[in-house]
C-alpha cells in the first residue's frame, strides 16, 4: 500500500495519465495518433524541445528560469549558417557543429560568471543577457533571414527513417538528428547521475548554504552548469536551423515559457534540486501532444493557449500537493 501511495504522490504519474488520456481521446476522433507515422510526428515535433528542456532543467534544478536560451540559442545558429551555411561550404558538419557549440558555451559562460560571482536571481540575469544576445544579433550582425545551402542544409535534410501508414497513405519522416537528442540525453544523465557535478546541481538547489558546508565548490558547480546550458541551447539552435533549411532571428524567441512550462508541469520544482530528465521528456511531449493534435478534437486554435494554460496550472497545482504530500510523509515516517 506504502508502494501505491508513493506512486500516486508523484507529479509524473498525473502528467502521464493526462497524456495516455489526451492521446487516447484523439486516437478515437482520428484513428492516427498510435500508428507509425503519429509517433513519428511526434518525436519530429518534440525534438528541438528537448533539446531546449535540458537547458532550462539545469538552470531551474540549481537556482531558477533561464529566458536567455531562445537569444543565446538565435545567436549561435545565426553566426553558424552566416558563416557556413550562406555559400558553398562542403566540409564535415562536424566543424559547424563544435563552432555553434563553441559560441554557445561563451554565452552561457556570461550567465554561469554572473551567477556565480554575484548570486543573482537568475530571472533577471537572463533577462538582461537575452537583451545582450538577441541586441548583438540585430546590432552589430544586422541579422536577417538566412537560407542555408550545402553541407548544413543536406544534414537538414537527412533522414533517419521514413514510415508510411497503411490506412491513410499519410508518409512521415524523422530526421537524423533525433541521435542528437538521444546522445545528449544520455550524456547528461551520466553527468547528473554519476558525478560529483550532478550531485553538487542538487545539493545547491535543495540547500546552497549546505551545499557549501558540505564541501561542494558552488560557484564553479553553478558556472558549468550554465556553460553546459548554453552549450546544449546552441545545439537547439543548430538542429532547429537545419531541420527548417533557414534561419529568422526572431524564430525561436519566446519560446522560454513554453519549455518552463513543460518542465514544470513535469514535476520540476524552480530552485528546489527536484526534478530530473524525465520529468522533462513527459512534460516537454504532453505540451506537444496538446498544441499539435487540439485541432482534432474540435477544438479551435483560439483556444489552444486556453486549454494549454489549463493543463500547465492543474498540472502544477497538482504538483505542489503531492510534493507537499510527500514531505508530510517524510516528517511522520
Amino acid at each position: 500500500m506504502l508502494n501505491i501511495k508513493k506512486i500516486f504522490n508523484r507529479t509524473e504519474t498525473y502528467v502521464i495519465f493526462i497524456a495516455l488520456l489526451f492521446g487516447i481521446a484523439v486516437e478515437t476522433v482520428s484513428g492516427q495518433f498510435f500508428s507509425n507515422t503519429g509517433m513519428i510526428n511526434l518525436a519530429r515535433a518534440s525534438m528541438v524541445y528537448l533539446v531546449f528542456g535540458i537547458t532550462e532543467m539545469l538552470s531551474l534544478t540549481c537556482a531558477g528560469p533561464d529566458v536567455s536560451y531562445p537569444a543565446l540559442a538565435s545567436l549561435a545558429a545565426y553566426i553558424t549558417a552566416n558563416y557556413f551555411g550562406r555559400g558553398s561550404y562542403s566540409g564535415s558538419i562536424i566543424v559547424p557543429f563544435l563552432v555553434c557549440m563553441a559560441i554557445g558555451a561563451a554565452c552561457g559562460m556570461i550567465n554561469g560568471f554572473i551567477m556565480a560571482k554575484f548570486n543573482f536571481p537568475s530571472l533577471i540575469v537572463t533577462l538582461g543577457t537575452s537583451s545582450i544576445f538577441s541586441g548583438i544579433m540585430y546590432g552589430p550582425l544586422k541579422a536577417s533571414n538566412t537560407i542555408l545551402h550545402g553541407t548544413m542544409a543536406e544534414f537538414g535534410s537527412a533522414n533517419l527513417l521514413a514510415a508510411t501508414n497503411a490506412e491513410s497513405g499519410l508518409k512521415a519522416n524523422l530526421p537524423v538528428q533525433f541521435l542528437i537528442v538521444i546522445a545528449l540525453y544520455l550524456i547528461v544523465f551520466f553527468l547528473l547521475r554519476y558525478t560529483l557535478f550532478g550531485r553538487g546541481l542538487y545539493a545547491i538547489g535543495s540547500d546552497k548554504v549546505a551545499a557549501e558546508r558540505s564541501g561542494f565548490k558552488t560557484g564553479r558547480i553553478t558556472f558549468l552548469a550554465y556553460t553546459l546550458g548554453g552549450t546544449v541551447a546552441a545545439i537547439g539552435g543548430f538542429m532547429y536551423t537545419c531541420n527548417v533549411g533557414a534561419i529568422s532571428p526572431s524564430d525561436l524567441m519566446g519560446g522560454e515559457m513554453i519549455i518552463i512550462a513543460a518542465c514544470t508541469l513535469g514535476g520540476i520544482r524552480p530552485g528546489a534540486g527536484v526534478g530530473g530528465l524525465f520529468n522533462v521528456i513527459i512534460g516537454v511531449v504532453l505540451l506537444i501532444m496538446i498544441q499539435n493534435n487540439l485541432l482534432m478534437l474540435g477544438i479551435p486554435l483560439y483556444y489552444q493557449d486556453v486549454f494549454t494554460g489549463a493543463i500547465i496550472l492543474l498540472g502544477t497545482i497538482v504538483a505542489i500537493n503531492s510534493q507537499r504530500t510527500r514531505n508530510g510523509i517524510k516528517k511522520v515516517g
